[in-house]
């Protein structure tokens, strides 16, 4: 059984602009910058094939994590596991000071994260800055990994029903 999954590397909002960059190769090809059309038409495929990719191999029992550029595999991590144990969630809080000369300004943001834990490895899996969007997402790897969810995000660490999302 091999799961392949993929996640775009650029956010949605790029993805569905891609056909506008498109459009405007087109119009600039028309008006003889063929050139510039194919700059815009490669930053539209770029945008169009980076994904991040995970694919898990229960037969092999091995991972395969990179990611994909033009359908080229980058920064490839690949090993072999015995045992799948669990899926921990975690959370990171963050922030950042920026200075500038009129005034100061922090920004603090938190995110989670889903770390698939395997007998002497760890795999990040996806994260997210919703939780329940990261949940949804962890279903697909829980539900064909047949392993539970923990939460430990919290000072009580908790296992999460993934039945629910």
């Amino acid at each position: 059984m091999v799961k392949k999954i993929i996640i775009p590397y650029f956010p949605k909002a790029m993805k569905y602009a891609t056909p506008l960059l498109l459009g405007a190769a087109g119009y600039l090809f028309f008006i003889e910058h063929p050139i510039w059309a194919v700059i815009l038409v490669l930053v539209g495929v770029i945008i169009l094939t980076t994904n991040y990719v995970t694919e898990i191999n229960l037969g092999d029992k091995s991972y395969d994590d990179y990611i994909s550029f033009l359908w080229i595999p980058l920064n490839r991590d690949k090993k072999r596991f015995k045992r799948v144990d669990r899926i921990v969630i975690s959370r990171g809080n963050y922030s950042q000071t920026i200075n500038t000369r009129i005034q100061t300004r922090q920004m603090d943001w938190t995110d989670y994260t889903g770390t698939l834990i395997l007998d002497n490895d760890k795999l990040d899996l996806v994260t997210h800055t919703d939780k329940k969007k990261l949940l949804h997402a962890l279903r697909e790897f829980s539900d064909f990994l047949k392993v539970d969810v923990e939460d430990r995000t919290s000072s009580e660490h908790y296992w999460i029903d993934m039945t629910k999302y």
